[in-house]
């Protein structure tokens, strides 16, 4: 019996999509520059908890912090590396993101409310997004001068390692002199040695920014594994990948036409496609998603949570064997 109990807990590690789901309203996120909520501690480089309260610092991850100086990091895409590549998508939008007519993202991006970026919304990719976690209950600020969550993590408790981006403007950047912006780091920013280079294994320009991630690292984690490693990501207005910022016609999927609301998906063989358009998500093309996250399947945490009661109840049967 235990050894089947440790057999289906084995391939739930290997193959289940997480196995450390939490609350959505306890992620962990980072906050743009602009957010007012940057103040004392507060940092646009750190992984921040609800409050907001710095669950990771910047500096930890090798990221620059002199906010008031002008010279700090923006981390604007995060992950943990245990994201399922499954729908419904978790995600936020930028300030003058306004969404399609009749979805949440629209009411709350109405004067007078502007709610829409620091709240984070869900999407069953059918052309709709409903809100998931208001920005208040985030501890974070509404208003004309609002905050703006541009990175998400919502899923995951325990963590092996840490896979961001930094902004294209970042000091790291050289304010956006430098071609980082595009890669994805693990643990720590080290340009010649990230977790993926944009443009050798994603495909993309050396201007684009990423935007929003997702992540499924479990071959070996830590490790880039193309072919098996998958991510989801977006891109910035400013990338060149863009219509926003080439000035051409939006055409889904099409590199140069792309929104920054579409949701792209690599392998990391060298390409990327395109895996749900700004309007499946119920946005404006002109929006932009600056922060996305999936979660697992309700069923893996019950097959997860069955496995861990049998494991229990053969442990306690083995204490009571010992003990008579």
């Amino acid at each position: 019996m235990q050894k089947v109990v440790w057999t289906l807990l084995g391939l739930l590690l290997l193959w289940g999509p997480s196995v450390g789901a939490v609350p959505i309203d306890k992620p962990s996120f980072s906050i743009d520059a602009a957010s007012p909520s940057n103040e004392g501690n507060l940092t646009p480089d750190d992984i921040l908890a609800p409050g907001p309260v710095v669950a990771v610092e910047g500096a930890d991850l090798n990221l620059q912090d002199a906010l008031l100086l002008g010279d700090y990091d923006d981390l604007n895409a995060l992950s943990f590396g245990r994201d399922p590549i499954q729908g419904p998508l978790y995600f936020s939008v930028d300030r003058v993101s306004v969404g399609l007519p009749g979805t949440d993202v629209n009411d709350l991006a109405q004067p007078g409310v502007e709610a829409a970026s620091g709240s984070v919304f869900i999407s069953e990719l059918d052309g709709s997004n409903q809100l998931a976690i208001l920005d208040r209950s985030l501890g974070l600020q509404s208003g004309f001068f609002s905050d703006d969550l541009n990175a998400l993590e919502i899923d995951t408790l325990v963590y092996q390692h840490i896979y961001f981006s930094i902004d294209f403007l970042s000091a790291s950047n050289g304010f956006g002199l430098l071609p980082y912006a595009n890669d994805i780091f693990i643990d720590d920013f080290d340009p010649l040695n990230p977790f993926a280079f944009g443009e050798l294994h994603m495909g993309l320009l050396a201007e684009d920014d990423i935007d929003a991630l997702v992540l499924w690292d479990i071959v070996g984690p830590g490790v880039l594994n193309p072919g098996r490693d998958i991510a989801l990501f977006s891109l910035s207005p400013f990338s060149p990948s863009t219509f926003t910022d080439s000035g051409l016609e939006y055409i889904p999927g099409l590199p140069g036409h792309l929104s920054p609301a579409d949701i792209l998906i690599t392998d990391f063989t060298g390409s990327y496609s395109l895996w749900a358009s700004a309007w499946d998500l119920g946005l404006d093309p002109w929006d932009n998603v600056n922060a996305i996250d999936t979660v697992p399947e309700p069923s893996t945490l019950v097959l997860l949570g069955t496995a861990l009661a049998l494991l229990a109840g053969v442990r306690m049967r083995q204490r009571r064997k010992v003990g008579a």
